[in-house]
């Protein structure tokens, strides 16, 4: 019997699009003939329609996979702060608990996987409950909720949550997921579950290679986003805002041409955000300021493209 590579996704309705593109990913980048990609969606709000909806794009990859539908109540989250009205984020939170498996590969929906999930289960943890991905440094984070809980920890790394690797049995020992809960009950942190990952496992989680956790934004990374080919061998985080399926994301995202390539090949290939009466203007300052940066950044990358510039931090 194949062994299982169990990849955790927690979306709602909002994300429906992501959702595809990113488990459409995981599965057609799969290519290890010795183990079975096991798709694991946590959500609160989607119907058995969305979820049939689903299996139309993966039985599209053409090659065998397993999928299980989890429903959380939101009854256990609300009492933290929510994120637009969702609280989906927490569910990564609950989900070793929920699943009974060795290993557990938790991704956000705003990703794009360009490698074979099967390297994630040769990767050694090393003792610590998770591995992730650095995205700069405690002094340098916007977390200032963190920054002001670990006042003398500055140069020490700071991680990104959307990707996660976790040995669950080492998770449950330490009580990752109660501990988690009691900081968020008494903090209320600024980016929820992320802030209450990195204090929980200050100086007990394994720093994985940035490819496992390729952050589209960074200027240092365009020169593995020019095309499919490029961009292979790397799990792709389309981080902040606009994400690919928000409005106008169409016109303004600089590597929405690799996003569109994946969601062309699912039951989703028809989608517009303009066409989709839930997608608004941006509605908060973070949003509208991250729209103008990715705005500024598919001019400076079209002209990256063509060699007529080279951005400050962005190689040839």
């Amino acid at each position: 019997m194949k062994e299982s590579i169990h990849v955790a996704f927690a979306a709602d309705r909002r994300v429906l699009p992501g959702l595809h593109v990113a488990a459409y990913s995981v599965v057609e980048n799969h290519r290890d003939a010795r183990t079975m990609v096991h798709l694991h969606i946590f959500s609160n709000d989607l119907t058995s329609t969305d979820v049939a909806l689903l299996r139309v794009s993966l039985n599209g990859v053409g090659r065998d996979y397993e999928l299980s539908f989890h429903s959380v109540g939101e009854e256990n989250f609300k009492d933290f702060p929510s994120m637009g009205g969702s609280w989906s984020t927490y569910f990564r939170i609950l989900m070793p608990v929920l699943l009974d498996t060795d290993r557990i590969v938790y991704l956000d929906v705003d990703t794009l996987c360009r490698l074979d999930v099967a390297e994630f289960l040769s990767l050694d943890l090393r003792g610590h409950p998770a591995g992730f991905v650095a995205e700069t440094t405690i002094a340098a984070t916007p977390d200032f909720s963190l920054r002001a809980l670990l006042p003398q920890e500055g140069e020490k790394p700071y991680f990104n949550a959307g990707v996660m690797i976790v040995d669950r049995k080492v998770w449950i020992e330490k009580r990752v997921t109660e501990r988690s809960f009691e900081f968020l009950s008494v903090h209320h942190p600024q980016y929820h579950d992320q802030t209450t990952l990195n204090y929980i496992l200050f100086g007990d989680w394994r720093e994985l290679d940035h490819r496992f956790n390729f952050i589209s934004n960074w200027r240092q990374n365009w020169k593995y986003l020019r095309s499919e080919e490029t961009s292979e061998g790397r799990l792709i985080h389309f981080l902040d805002h606009p994400k690919p399926w928000d409005l106008g994301a169409e016109i303004i995202l600089p590597h929405y041409h690799l996003w569109r390539a994946v969601l062309e090949k699912t039951a989703m290939r028809h989608y517009r955000s303009w066409n989709d009466k839930t997608r608004k203007i941006p509605d908060s300052k973070s949003k509208r300021d991250g729209y103008r940066k990715t705005l500024k950044d598919k001019v400076l990358f079209a002209l990256y493209r063509r060699g007529l510039m080279t951005p400050k931090g962005a190689n040839h």
